[in-house]
């Protein structure tokens, strides 16, 4: 649009500079005086100056001394790139009201009101302009960019499809992928994004959301190809390589996952980039690499710590362990799975009294703050194996006390009634309620298991051990159980097996299970 008004100040402006650049200037410059002047063609001069060179105080005060829409416009400006919104709009206004440099207002006040977030109002003046200047692509797109902002994806595809009347454009391609995607119409979206690759092989993003929209359709074999088409084109690309590293990890693929995360290492030094791979040479039991990693960790987190006492703990290294643990304070947020695994660790070395000791302490803790029940379960059976039942029972009736329909809590009661042969039916009803609510847990068909054995329903007691023992193969008691259970049908050979699993099982074995082996040797 002509501008003939400022274009006779700049000119203006102008002469009066090169008259001064005549001026002899000294050798030494001496600090320059204020300029003092009324002239607006001198004002816009050094106002421009001092707005390219950052002085954006210095230019708002001078372009607020010359009475001109073209300065009024100037100051919303400098206002909407110090991100001083609600002054730019002030200043934006009175140049509309004025009736010149409408269009140049509009534009800024789209820019004013987008940032601000009014994306209503952002549309409403762009679409003026774009009526105005029908041919003017790049307003067409922005209003299609805006119409995405509010999930007019429709109303956007629209206006981007009749722009690509005109001929395939990269950007405008790429943006109408962003519109399909808002519908959630992924064949559109894969199809415009090859159109952009084809156009640009270069363009990351297109790569990166192609691979995205596959992964949504469960196309991972072909998201996987485009992240590594893209690698080839650029080896060093940290977001396909982080792309590529979530898809091995969302499908398993830890080992791929790794090798993904090591390069990602060498590329970038991101503590965080370490932390991941950590976690993933946990889950594929790399656990020297895991500890290598942790240790190179300068300034280790609560987090870091507690990981590296569970990466010692698979390597047999207990104190180191717990010497690492001891930098988990229980009042952190790793504090409740801290004091289970410092227990454990103590139920390791032997030392049972202390790991009781140690989920007391913890219990203590959280459970005024009705908080990390699995404390109290591990404190509630702990107690029940070294004989302390009455303690134990407390606990699982506390955490009944805050909800009455707590699983382990239900299994734990109901347990402990089954085995003392009390108030069986109240034990099998607690137990039901338990097992609805986790069907596949080995302990609590263990219980159910146990309470019917108590009401002489032998077969259906053997049919729950069964399942018990498919998901659970390890534990002593399930099998000294099994072998009650087949002493009591008459099968007392395989009662036996199941009996000496559970002594081999054991790390000491009961007095009573040892007394049932001798009993069926004889």
């Amino acid at each position: 649009m002509p501008m003939p008004r400022i274009v006779n100040l700049i000119a203006a402006a102008a002469l009066l500079i090169g008259i001064a650049g005549c001026a002899h200037v000294p050798a030494e410059k001496s600090p320059a005086a204020p300029i003092r002047t009324e002239n607006p063609y001198l004002l816009l001069l050094m106002a421009r100056y001092e707005e390219n060179q950052g002085n954006w105080n210095t230019a708002l005060e001078l372009y607020g001394k010359i009475n001109d829409p073209f300065a009024v416009l100037a100051q919303a400006r400098i206002h909407f790139i110090l991100n001083q919104p609600d002054s730019a709009l002030t200043f934006v206004d009175k140049v509309i009201e004025s009736g010149s440099y409408v269009d140049e207002s509009l534009e800024l006040r789209t820019k004013i009101y987008a940032r601000k977030g009014d994306w209503q109002q952002a549309i409403r003046d762009t679409e003026v302009l774009s009526e105005k200047y029908p041919d003017n692509a790049q307003l067409k797109l922005f209003l299609a960019n805006l119409k995405i902002i509010v999930s007019d994806f429709k109303g956007a595809e629209k206006l981007l499809r009749e722009l690509l009347k005109n001929g395939d454009d990269g950007m405008i391609l790429y943006t109408l992928s962003k519109a399909c995607y808002g519908s959630k119409d992924y064949t559109c979206v894969r199809d415009v994004l090859k159109k952009v690759i084809e156009q640009n092989p270069k363009f990351a993003p297109a790569y990166l959301d192609l691979g995205k929209t596959y992964e949504l359709s469960k196309e991972t074999k072909k998201a996987e190809a485009v992240y590594k088409q893209y690698l080839e084109i650029e080896p060093y690309s940290v977001e396909a390589l982080i792309s590529l590293t979530d898809l091995y990890i969302s499908t398993n693929r830890y080992k791929d996952a790794i090798v993904q995360l090591t390069k990602l290492k060498q590329l970038n030094d991101d503590v965080q980039i370490l932390r991941k791979l950590v976690l993933l040479e946990l889950q594929d039991g790399k656990f020297e690499d895991a500890l290598a990693n942790l240790t190179a960790i300068k300034e280790p987190t609560v987090e870091d710590s507690y990981y590296l006492a569970i990466t010692y703990t698979k390597l047999n290294r207990f104190e180191d362990a717990l010497e690492a643990l001891s930098e988990v304070p229980v009042t952190s947020r790793l504090g409740c799975e801290t004091a289970m695994l410092r227990s454990s660790i103590l139920k390791e070395l032997g030392r049972q009294q202390e790991a009781v000791n140690e989920l007391m302490s913890a219990w203590d803790y959280f459970s005024p703050k009705t908080a990390c029940n699995e404390v109290g379960y591990q404190l509630a059976n702990e107690l029940d194996t070294v004989g302390r039942r009455d303690e134990s029972l407390d606990i699982a009736n506390k955490l009944l006390s805050n909800n009455p329909h707590d699983p382990v809590a239900l299994n734990l009661v109901g347990y402990v009634m089954a085995d003392q042969g009390i108030e069986l039916d109240k034990a099998y009803e607690m137990i039901t309620e338990a097992l609805k609510a986790r069907p596949d847990d080995p302990y609590i068909l263990d219980s159910m298991a146990w309470v019917l054995y108590r009401q002489g329903k032998l077969k259906k007691a053997y049919e729950y051990l069964k399942k018990a023992i498919e998901k659970l193969d390890t534990d002593p008691t399930i099998h000294e159980h099994m072998g009650d259970v087949l002493k009591s049908m008459g099968k007392t050979k395989m009662a036996l097996d199941y009996y000496l699993k559970s002594s081999a099982l054991s790390s000491k074995p009961r007095d009573e299970l040892e007394a049932k082996i001798h009993e069926l040797l004889k």
